[in-house]
């Protein structure tokens, strides 16, 4: 009994393999499909195999995403339907045809798929962004279409089409590059974007981007005071600025910084310590009253303002304008003597009044008489005193 189902195995076993070996190896599949499709259209893709036992198992892939699997009987086709949704949808399509009772896998040559889809939302995209630029810097404008096939680009400049690109102007389909922007590319800049569908043309505008290029100027200069704004001023023709203060000012200013900025960068200058104090000096140092003196007004930065001099005298106050910082008194006379610039007052020189200097030599001439007159006084008592002293006590 034993030996009769181990010969019923043998047998059994000899059938299968010459089962397999009469059976054709499976062939690569062929796949079927439409070159181009329209949009939310559903189309049939087919893959055979022509070779196989009893079942093969079709997959059909886009790129290497699985879209759909059928097991179908050896000898018929798998026919799959799809649904193009979207552009997303286009691309390479193969199939795979599995043969599970030999264990073979093939796969077919991919065939390209294209959705026609009309254009839609169109839109200008900048690098940089915002479009603000200075001279000589690189500009790039992508033309984005959010849908659309086949599509045909147009770039417009200020309403005007860009027909031909300059050495520093370059189209390349949706792109338009500006190597090195100059003033004159300031403006607005807008693209089209068309296909063709069955014979219907599609066409949008994206809106305008206003493109400006700045040169170095206009400068845009703001004083500070320690941390505080003072004042500023827009150069639109020079690289520099006067800045006038505003503020009535104690002598010493503190530190006054410069900032300037052309819409791009913004540089500070260093702190600048501003003393607007004024000293008054005098040669000689103890003036005289009726001689010559000399006075100074000193400042100790650049001013083409005028120095006022002003004299106090008793009863009565002068003042005086020049536009040296030098006044030259030939004969003073008592008061008190300070000037002012720009505002600043220095400090005061005192004349004391006393007597006049002609009469200084008089003053001696009397001073010597009187000494020598007292000299004989003194000795003319003393010679009486002697001449007593003898009468009385003779030798």
């Amino acid at each position: 009994m034993k030996i009769y189902f181990h010969l019923l195995f043998l047998f059994a076993l000899a059938q299968y393999a010459t089962c397999q070996e009469l059976a054709d190896p499976l062939s690569n599949p062929t796949i079927q499909g439409p070159e181009s499709v329209n949009l939310s259209d559903t189309e049939t893709i087919s893959c055979m195999s022509s070779n196989g036992t009893h079942f093969i198992v079709y997959s059909l892939y886009r790129g290497k995403t699985l879209v759909q699997s059928k097991n179908v009987s050896a000898h018929n086709p798998a026919n799959f339907s799809v649904s193009f949704h979207s552009e997303s949808d286009a691309g390479e399509y193969k199939c795979k045809a599995e043969d599970r009772d030999v264990a073979q896998a093939k796969y077919s040559v991919s065939i390209n798929i294209i959705v026609l889809a009309p254009v839609l939302g169109v839109m200008v995209i900048s690098t940089p962004d915002p479009p603000v630029l200075k001279v000589r810097s690189k500009l790039t404008l992508r033309c984005f279409v959010k849908q659309g096939s086949n599509v045909i680009y147009k770039w417009f400049f200020d309403q005007q089409e860009i027909r031909l690109s300059s050495p520093s102007v370059k189209i390349n389909q949706s792109n338009l590059v500006i190597d090195n922007v100059s003033l004159s590319d300031t403006g607005g800049y807008h693209c089209e974007a068309s296909n063709t569908i069955n014979r219907q043309i599609f066409r949008i505008t994206s809106n305008s981007t206003e493109v400006t290029v700045k040169g170095t100027l206009p400068i845009i200069y703001t004083l500070y005071r320690d941390k505080s704004f003072v004042t500023n001023y827009t150069a639109q023709s020079r690289r520099e600025a006067q800045l006038i203060l505003p503020l009535a000012y104690t002598e010493i200013l503190n530190t006054f910084k410069c900032k300037a900025e052309n819409g791009f960068v913004s540089k500070y200058s260093s702190g600048l310590v501003i003393d607007v104090s004024v000293t008054l000096t005098s040669n000689p140092d103890t003036p005289i009253v009726g001689h010559q003196l000399s006075l100074n007004c000193s400042i100790k930065y650049k001013s083409k303002e005028p120095y006022i001099w002003h004299i106090v005298h008793p009863g009565k106050n002068s003042t005086m304008v020049t536009s040296e910082n030098q006044l030259i008194a030939r004969a003073i006379i008592p008061g008190k003597y300070y000037c002012s610039v720009n505002g600043q007052t220095s400090n005061w020189i005192d004349v004391l009044p006393g007597q006049d200097s002609n009469f200084q030599p008089v003053t001696v001439a009397v001073s010597i008489v009187a000494t020598i007159l007292i000299i004989l006084a003194v000795g003319l008592i003393c010679y009486c005193i002697t001449s007593k002293v003898r009468r009385n006590f003779p030798l």
